[in-house]
Parts: C-alpha cells; structure tokens; sequence
C-alpha cells in the first residue's frame, strides 16, 4: 500500500480503491526523548496500518511542514505558509492525476492544524476533479481520555510519547525525559485574545506534561482506536460522492454567482 515501494502497475491496480492517503508530521524539537520526526514517522504508521484494515494507498510522509512556533529550539524546519499552501496543491494535483480523486490528509502536527483548513478552503472554487479531507488529530479522544494519567497534554506528553513507545521504542529514550512536570509557563494572560508568542511562552523547550507515565500499552491502547477510526473514515470516503459533487456545483456557481 506504500506509494514508494509499489511498482507501477501495482499502483494502477489499487486506483479502483479510489484513495490516497497523505500523512503530515512536522520536523522540530520533541523533548530530549523523542525524535525530530515523531509526528510524521506516527502520522505515517498509523496510515498504515488503517490501510491494511480499508485499502488505500499511502504516500510517504511529508517532513516539511509549518512549525513557526519552534523555530526557536534545534531541528525545527518551517515553510512559510503560502509555499506549504503551493506544495500540497502540488502533491494533490499529482496524486489525482493518477487517479486517486479522494485523498485524506493524516495530520499529526498541530501547528499545521490552521492552515490545513485554510487548505480546504482554497481548494473551493479552483474547480479541482478531487476532493480532500481533513481528520482531527486525536481521531479517538475517548482512548486518550481512557489511558492518560497527567491533566497536561499536547507535545512530547505522556500521550505522544505512549504512540512513540508502541510503534517506534528503539526510537525513544525514555532516560532522557526530565523528572518534573512541564506545565505552562505562560507568565501573562491576554484571554480572551491569542498572541504570536502563546506557545513559546508556555513551552519555550517543546515539552509538555509528565513523559514518564508513557507506556508500550497505552500507546497499543491507542495507537489501534485511532487505527480502527481511520479506518472508518476510509470506508466513509470510498462511500461518498456528496462531496466531490458539491464542489463541482460550488465552482460553477462561483463563476456566475
């Protein structure tokens, strides 16, 4: 199911499928426990392994990605928002020209959460032949709810570091996890406004929460109802034809409105 390591003509066959999927992770500072790459290396995985559950193809990750709000620590490297905008019409244009007109985007970085959705919105009135869709993040909130012993979560936490420790433990080093509790440090409070800076001065290390309660089995807790759920999604997308219909009509009447 991995675009890359299919031949050719495997990849045409699996075009009745009608799916691609495309994970999005991020590159930048992950606590000292976790790797640059945990967001697309799990984004990646996860696609996966719900592809093995609903065929669909899935692409190889995309790395690059928009994490502004780390530039400030090592490793992070940012797009700006109009060349990431470019890129991934790019990618859709050419994941549809090879016949997969639905393509859902498995974004586990939530600093590209905003401008995903501007995503969407730009792609209305372009009168493209495919559609995209965009899942949450946390496609099964109740499993996190389930498993997660700290109230602070978000990045590095004992949530992320739970998937990393089930789908990539030779990966993580979990001596290097700091003894005490990251909270915000946010030492202001402009609510009900948000600023440039909120979360480098909540998190100026990239770290949030209590890693040390992360474990292989909440991250298999996990890790399978997220799988199970996008799986789903998968089986919903192959269903519908609403969609593409809809931004067919969109098109048309945004040129004579």
């Amino acid at each position: 199911m991995q675009w890359e390591r299919m031949t050719a003509s495997e990849l045409a066959e699996l075009r009745r499928e009608g799916v691609a999927l495309l994970p999005i992770g991020s590159l930048e500072k992950h606590g000292e426990h976790l790797p640059l790459g945990t967001d697309g290396l799990i984004a990646h995985k996860v696609a996966l392994l719900a592809a093995e559950r609903e065929p669909a193809v899935v692409l190889p990750p995309l790395f690059f990605t928009y994490t502004k709000e780390m530039k400030n620590l090592p490793g992070a490297i940012s797009l700006e928002a109009d060349l990431l905008l470019r890129l991934l019409e790019a990618i859709c244009d050419e994941v549809a020209r090879n016949g997969f007109r639905k393509i859902v985007l498995v974004n586990c970085h939530g600093g590209n959460s905003a401008l995903l959705k501007v995503f969407l919105q730009e792609l209305c009135d372009k009168g493209k032949d495919y559609a995209v869709y965009l899942p949450p993040i946390f496609l099964a909130p109740e499993a996190v709810e389930r498993v997660k012993e700290t109230k602070e979560i978000g990045h590095a936490c004992e949530v992320e570091t739970s998937f990393a420790l089930y789908l990539y433990p030779e990966l993580v080093r979990m001596e290097r996890v700091p003894k005490e509790f990251y909270s915000s440090r946010k030492d202001y409070d402009l609510s009900p406004a948000s600023t440039s800076v909120d979360w480098y001065a909540s998190y100026p290390d990239g770290y949030v929460g209590d890693a040390k309660k992360a474990s292989p089995e909440k991250g298999k807790v996990t890790v399978e109802a997220h799988v199970e759920k996008l799986a789903e999604l998968i089986r919903k997308v192959k269903r519908d034809d609403k969609v593409p219909g809809k931004l067919r009509e969109f098109h048309r009447k945004s040129l004579n409105p």
